[in-house]
């Protein structure tokens, strides 16, 4: 074992006991209320469409963090059934690009709520104020914050996504080259348009830059 392992699982193990330290002040009811809780909204959060935010009274029986998201993430094995749910969302969307390269077929796809905005504010509001051990919100959002579509001919893939930039939107404009070394891969294109959002084209294979710049404007449905 390297230095670096050990320092590592010293690291854990520091991070373990102190976890176990911290909970130990916690009712042991509020331990039950908050596992009954969870496990109700991780059964919820399994039909299409539910998402909730959990506010953690207890942050440290959640790595730390105050809040908890489910049901954010929606994935599909086809490509009918994502569209069928990206066509319900507002703003822009991805969609098959009609200038794939021969052979690539449709492999999956993801669609992500957002995680930032006012709801959040009102959550954290709302969980304090209601005094419970966790307190969980359902949550409706129209526009996805992240997308992402795979294709693959067996060999490489193919990845257009659309994600977030920040709450101001991006400044710059145009196409951009990733900065890896030129043996890395995968490559991508990055399609800046000055909005709150940013799409890009990756490919495990070498594909020209006109080439991956044409596909992702034939993907960006707007």
């Amino acid at each position: 074992m390297t230095e670096v392992q050990k320092s590592y699982k010293e690291a854990q193990k520091e991070t373990v006991k102190k976890t176990a330290e911290a909970t130990k002040s916690i009712p042991e009811k509020d331990k039950k209320f908050i596992e009954d809780e969870i496990n109700r909204i991780k059964e919820l959060s399994k039909k299409p469409g539910e998402s909730y935010v959990l506010y953690h009274k207890y942050p440290q029986l959640n790595s730390g963090l105050s809040l908890s998201y489910w049901g954010l993430v929606e994935e599909f094995s086809s490509y009918e059934a994502y569209l069928k749910r990206a066509s319900t969302l507002e703003g822009s969307i991805l969609k098959q690009p009609a200038n794939l390269p021969a052979g690539y077929k449709f492999l999956s796809a993801t669609i992500e709520g957002p995680t930032k905005g006012k709801f959040v504010d009102e959550v954290k509001a709302e969980g304090k104020k209601s005094g419970k051990p966790i307190y969980a919100k359902k949550i409706e959002w129209k526009e996805a914050a992240d997308i992402r579509l795979k294709y693959t001919n067996g060999k490489s893939t193919l990845t257009f996504s659309k994600y977030t930039k920040d709450t101001e939107g991006s400044k710059k404009k145009g196409f951009f080259n990733d900065t890896l070394p030129a043996n890395i891969y995968p490559k991508s294109v990055f399609w800046y348009d000055g909005g709150k959002y940013e799409y890009g084209v990756s490919a495990t294979s070498d594909i020209p830059r006109e080439k991956k710049i044409a596909m992702l404007k034939a993907a960006v449905k707007k």
